[in-house]
């Protein structure tokens, strides 16, 4: 069973029973005056009865989950770097003026092989061609580097941070605040390298801060039982702002559109709703996950659904 329930949600098929729709049937039955064990055993069994039902009557190992394309662009690692496809966005590392001793070896070490290897866990990892080779860094220089900024980018820096201290025994401080804190206080020299999950703007290019590109993320769009190949970015923006529910509508099955999203605090989110365009907003009863670990399993079994995941995480499908 445990492998049908994360993040406190469970989905049925194409019906979704979360946490938020239990606490609702526990509300309703304890107004009919119900003692405890009542509404425990009630709730219980609706969950068991509608898990008996899913298993009885799907076939999650032969659930087929597909991915599309956008624009008629596939979401390959290649389309992202050229610019073809339309989900996505820089993810660079800044510092005031150039780069220079420890740090430098640092971020070096991030765009090697080594360092985009951790990065391509989560992102798309820069090419071949733009990739360095690193020094290790001088005794003599500095033994800490506070890093700071985009949250999008702060677990994979926590990674390359712990790795880079194992390896040589630097301590890279991470902390968070979003990609306008990484720059304006690299400027003010409170962080040795900023994160951005965007391009540098002109203003801060003028300030002195120099970019350095560390990868790019890009969002892949996935569905179950949808009966289509691909969308369009603007029929994306429609049925996840509910303006379209069916994927007749777009050409597909006669099917309710299942719509499945990351949690708000996510970096694939964050990309998704910024791609979406600047008066988009998505519709509020979306099932959230908080890893594209979750989505998967969860469009997986949910006949209909359409969920999204970073490009990096296609490999788990």
């Amino acid at each position: 069973m445990y492998n049908y329930i994360e993040n406190n949600e469970l989905y049925i098929n194409q019906y979704i029973i979360s946490i938020t729709y239990i606490l609702k049937i526990s509300e309703y039955l304890s107004r009919l005056n119900l003692d405890k064990k009542t509404i425990v055993t009630s709730v219980v069994a609706i969950i068991v009865f509608s898990a008996v039902g899913y298993f009885l009557f799907s076939d999650v190992e032969d659930a087929q989950v597909d991915v599309l394309s956008i624009d008629g662009v596939e979401p390959t690692e290649a389309n992202v770097l050229s610019g073809a496809y339309p989900i996505q966005r820089s993810l660079i590392i800044c510092t005031l003026g150039e780069p220079t001793g420890n740090i430098k070896c640092f971020i070096d070490w991030i765009t090697s092989d080594e360092g985009q290897e951790i990065v391509s866990e989560e992102f798309v990892p820069l090419p071949e061609s733009e990739r360095t080779t690193y020094d290790a860094p001088s005794s003599d220089g500095v033994r800490t580097i506070n890093v700071g900024g985009s949250t999008s980018i702060q677990a994979t820096m926590m990674m390359l941070a712990e790795e880079y201290k194992e390896k040589f025994g630097i301590n890279v401080s991470v902390s968070g605040g979003g990609s306008g804190v990484g720059a304006s206080n690299t400027v003010k020299g409170q962080f040795d390298i900023g994160m951005c999950s965007r391009d540098l703007n002109s203003t801060e290019l003028e300030q002195g801060l120099v970019p350095t590109s560390i990868g790019k993320d890009g969002v892949a769009v996935i569905v179950n039982g949808a009966g289509v190949s691909r969308l369009t970015l603007e029929q994306l923006s429609r049925i996840y702002s509910g303006e379209i529910t069916n994927w007749k509508d777009v050409g597909g099955a006669d099917q309710t559109i299942a719509v499945i999203a990351r949690d708000d605090a996510s970096g694939t989110r964050e990309c998704f709703d910024k791609s979406m365009g600047q008066d988009w907003v998505m519709k509020d009863d979306v099932v959230k996950y908080n890893s594209s670990g979750g989505v998967i399993g969860a469009v997986r079994i949910a006949n209909g659904s359409i969920g999204y995941i970073s490009i990096g995480q296609l490999k788990a499908i």
